[in-house]
């Protein structure tokens, strides 16, 4: 998980940042997770490779924030993937059950937020991811956008 979420992001960013320099422009988006901003019980790997994109985020932001590169992060919620949606992720989540289903985390992943809504679309991580690539966001770097269904609203 760090290799992949942290070591991945940073190899990305130190490919890329050269070229953006050269042409004092730029737009990084990394992908972090609401568990980057708040923790979650047993997946402590995870956490902690969404904690240190944050940082390399802030940090490279104040790097680059002269050379015309922005550098932001988005921190999303549970999205509707693959990843959440296999049978290791339900028992992670309900582990006094002995084969949860989908159904079964539902209302778990729907108590995590304040919308009511068990996760989002990943659509919804691409419109944000979109709005920071465009020049709509040129005066914003180093941010951190949570599309967190309203489980930060009482955060920070």
């Amino acid at each position: 998980m760090l290799a992949v979420d942290l070591t991945g992001t940073f190899k990305t960013m130190r490919a890329v940042v050269p070229h953006m320099m050269e042409r004092r422009y730029g737009r990084i988006v990394a992908t972090s997770s609401m568990a980057g901003r708040m923790g979650n019980p047993n997946l402590s790997h995870y956490v902690a490779a969404k904690w240190g994109i944050i940082g390399m985020v802030k940090t490279l932001a104040m790097e680059m924030a002269s050379r015309g590169v922005t550098v932001n992060a988005v921190c999303p919620a549970a999205v509707d993937t693959p990843m959440l949606q296999n049978p290791a992720m339900y028992s992670l989540f309900c582990p006094d059950l002995e084969a949860p289903t989908r159904a079964d985390v539902v209302p778990r992943y729907q108590a995590m937020n304040r919308m009511g809504q068990a996760w989002l679309a990943p659509e919804e991580v691409s419109r944000a991811v979109l709005f920071l690539a465009a020049d709509a966001a040129s005066g914003m770097t180093g941010q951190v956008v949570e599309i967190s269904l309203g489980s930060a609203a009482g955060q920070h």
